[in-house]
């Protein structure tokens, strides 16, 4: 990608319809979650996931956090010269590992506060059996989602968001189906749901690896130097982003 030779209405266009195409996706899958759920277990399934949409927000919103602060600032460097290639994969491995961390962090949340978290969140007695069904299968699928939003965002500005986008849809296509056959043919009503979000996202991260297995792949795991202060900058340069996204959660 070259911004001052090439052709920028085409590169322009490119990443323009990656955008476009990955972004109603993940609306769209929250629509049908609520729709089916609705029809299958009537107005609580609904009220269960307007009461899990804000974990979603959360868990999505750390994932961006690193993400596109790690991918920022990749970018910026080679942007600066091209012999800075080995210390911009410091930020991509640092990113890596700071998405690691907050994928256990969160996981453990999960898995040990999960009620308190649903409690916070505005869950009644009557939608917390519903809730915590739904949040069972996703416990385990908690890193999936973070490093979803952290590949997307590295593939994009490794050139590749073309890859990004048909990872997402690839995800999304599946989760919609998917809702539908663990739902309402396998008859596993909210628990389904789950599923299929977890299985869905298992397939967008496994479309997005194949990123690392083509020649024109520049990502790189090295070693790091400075890191606590590496993370620091991810973090400062993705949390607006990241306060954005969690500000949808209120």
């Amino acid at each position: 990608m070259d911004l001052l030779k090439g052709r920028i209405r085409p590169l322009y266009f490119k990443y323009l319809s990656a955008a476009f195409g990955g972004a109603p996706i993940s609306s769209i899958c929250g629509i049908v979650d609520m729709a089916m759920l609705g029809q299958y277990q009537g107005p609580q399934g609904t009220a269960a996931m307007a009461v899990i949409s804000p974990i979603w927000n959360i868990i999505y919103s750390l994932g961006l956090l690193m993400g596109i602060g790690g991918s920022v600032l990749l970018s910026t460097l080679r942007g600066e010269s091209e012999d800075n290639l080995k210390k911009s994969n410091e930020y991509f491995t640092a990113a890596v590992i700071g998405v690691s961390i907050l994928a256990m962090l969160t996981w453990i949340a999960l898995i040990f506060f999960d009620r308190e978290l649903l409690l916070l969140f505005g869950a009644e007695e009557s939608l917390m059996p519903l809730a915590r069904c739904y949040v069972l299968p996703v416990k385990f699928g908690v890193p999936l989602f973070l490093f979803s939003q952290l590949l997307s965002a590295f593939l994009r500005n490794d050139a590749n968001p073309g890859l990004a986008t048909r990872a997402v849809l690839c995800g999304g296509i599946f989760n919609v189906f998917g809702d539908y056959i663990l739902v309402f043919v396998l008859d596993l009503g909210i628990l389904g749901a789950g599923m299929a979000t977890c299985l869905g996202c298992l397939l967008t991260v496994c479309v997005m690896l194949t990123h690392f297995l083509k020649p024109q792949c520049t990502l790189r795991f090295v070693r790091p130097a400075r890191l606590l202060h590496k993370l620091g900058r991810i973090a400062l340069t993705g949390f607006s982003t990241f306060f954005i996204d969690v500000a949808m959660a209120s």
